[in-house]
């Protein structure tokens, strides 16, 4: 498995919630801000203005652009940048949207259509990747990608969401992870930004090493041994990795190896020895007070307090 495909995972990326919009001018909403969600706009139709809480410059979007707030960030979204913003909850309820078909609001002007949704991650805390990406990130419709599966997916998805046929809601989910994972490449190859840990995967030593300690968390990993998988010395490494990832080596592989723990906690009934011996640690202790630093709590603790939850 690869680095980035790991790493997915471990975000437990569970589902994702859309609508489509008719919205003609003047319009102006504000999206409320949300936990543990990555939310996206597809353009379809017209033109629009994207200004997340925070920022001083909007982004302009139109036909076939995508937007994504990767943080669940306040934002505003208007047909200009003069036009009143009101709140989107008072634009529900003043159209009486219950979630069925598209959601039409604004004047008698230029119209503008969008397909709008979120991803959602789990609480149970999130990875560098994710945290350090910018606040906001534009995909224009006109770029040119490597691969034409964001294009293909963005398309899908507008057409799924315009005729709404049976199995239509599981479509759009299974797409929408598709077009998160394309995002993340699409800004990787066509960014030259440096990205706190996003930039790494364009670094090929950083990348090996990378896929090195998902491919084996448990490895008696060294800063030494890191290095020289890749040809280079112990300071020279470990200062890159750090520079790259915003962590240093051996932090990254403690994380990578309890995120591995959380999951087999939550996804079998292996005992708590097993586990930490499956993840490099030959002491429950070592592991348990390092997993209570990196979660809040136990791992037996965690595995009760989740169990709950699911029930």
């Amino acid at each position: 498995m690869d680095a980035l495909t790991d790493i997915l995972n471990t975000l437990r990326l569970s589902s994702s919630l859309y609508f489509r919009t008719e919205l003609s001018s003047p319009w102006g909403v504000e999206v409320p801000a949300k936990d543990n969600v990555a939310r996206f706009h597809v353009v379809i139709r017209g033109q629009c203005w994207l200004k997340v809480a925070g920022q001083e410059q909007g982004i302009h979007l139109s036909n076939g652009d995508l937007a994504v707030v990767p943080h669940g960030a306040s934002h505003q979204l208007a047909d200009a940048k003069t036009t009143a913003i009101r709140p989107l909850e008072d634009v529900l309820n003043e159209v009486d949207y219950v979630g069925n078909g598209p959601l039409v609001y604004g004047g008698d002007g230029p119209g503008c259509c969008l397909v709008c949704g979120e991803f959602r991650f789990s609480d149970l805390g999130q990875h560098p990747l994710l945290e350090n990406l910018p606040q906001a990130l534009h995909i224009p419709g006109n770029q040119s990608y490597n691969s034409q599966w964001l294009d293909s997916a963005i398309g899908f998805i507008s057409h799924e969401a315009t005729k709404l046929e049976p199995g239509a809601h599981a479509i759009i989910d299974r797409l929408s992870e598709i077009m998160l994972i394309q995002v993340i490449r699409a800004t990787l190859n066509n960014t030259e930004e440096k990205i706190p840990f996003l930039s790494a995967f364009a670094d090929a030593r950083m990348n090996r090493v990378l896929a090195a300690i998902h491919e084996n968390p448990a490895h008696d990993w060294t800063v030494e041994n890191l290095g020289q998988l890749v040809n280079m010395s112990r300071s020279s490494f470990s200062s890159s990795f750090t520079e790259l990832t915003t962590m240093s080596p051996l932090q990254y592989i403690i994380f990578v190896r309890l995120e591995r723990a959380s999951r087999l906690l939550l996804e079998s009934d292996t005992s708590l020895i097993q586990v930490a011996e499956s993840i490099g640690y030959r002491s429950e202790a070592a592991f348990s007070q390092a997993f209570k630093k990196q979660f809040g709590m136990r791992p037996g603790e965690f595995r009760r307090h989740h169990s709950k939850l699911a029930a």
